[in-house]
């Protein structure tokens, strides 16, 4: 091979060689990966029950409430989380991080646009999605305290329903780098005593 050639090859080597690199710097770590929520509760819409009741409303032959063994239970939302390449070009096994999230945050809006039936609230969490991976995991939805509360106690042994939309907001960082990031995911939640609504049916 001519000392020309040879000096074409080297210099498109080169090239190339600074082309690749370019793609992987710092302005373009945003285009390395993808983590979001792919899927809460199953697709399915989330009813909250404001008072878990016992084996029936009513005691037998009578119109006397059934009041014993029915309590409140707080609410968990399962969700799946999707750290994913950004595009097929990428590859998971050198390119991509594990995330840690590390908090969320919780808000509420009524179907009609007014304020939710409960306060906004954050809750810690410590969920870690490896690279190129799902992971499923539960956070709380509607806490404990505010169903002992207007509007959710009011609705106990009633047939009222609430019409909501929440939203979650996680963040957390990359393992590796500690790079913030922050998603979000929404879900229609219902408000009712269910039981309740069922006898009155």
């Amino acid at each position: 091979m001519s000392a020309m050639k040879q000096y074409a090859v080297v210099t498109l080597f080169l090239m190339t060689a600074a082309v690749i690199s370019a793609g992987c710097d710092d302005t373009n770590y945003d285009q390395r990966t993808v983590v979001y929520v792919s899927n809460v509760n199953d697709g399915m819409p989330f009813l909250s029950d404001v008072l878990q009741q016992g084996d029936s409303l009513y005691y037998d032959k009578t119109t006397t409430l059934k009041l014993e063994d029915d309590y409140i239970e707080e609410d968990w939302l399962k969700v799946e989380i999707h750290n994913k390449p950004y595009n097929a070009f990428v590859e998971p096994e050198y390119s991509l991080g594990d995330f840690l999230l590390t908090g969320y945050e919780v808000s509420f809006v009524q179907s009609d646009g007014t304020a939710g039936p409960i306060p906004a609230f954050s809750g810690e969490t410590s969920i870690l999605v490896p690279a190129d991976s799902k992971v499923e995991a539960y956070i709380v939805l509607v806490p404990f305290n505010t169903k002992t509360v207007s509007p959710l106690v009011d609705m106990q042994y009633t047939n009222l329903e609430i019409y909501s939309n929440a939203r979650v907001t996680f963040h957390g960082h990359e393992v590796q780098t500690d790079r913030e990031i922050e998603f979000s995911c929404g879900i229609h939640v219902n408000f009712a005593d269910p039981l309740t609504l069922e006898n009155d049916r």
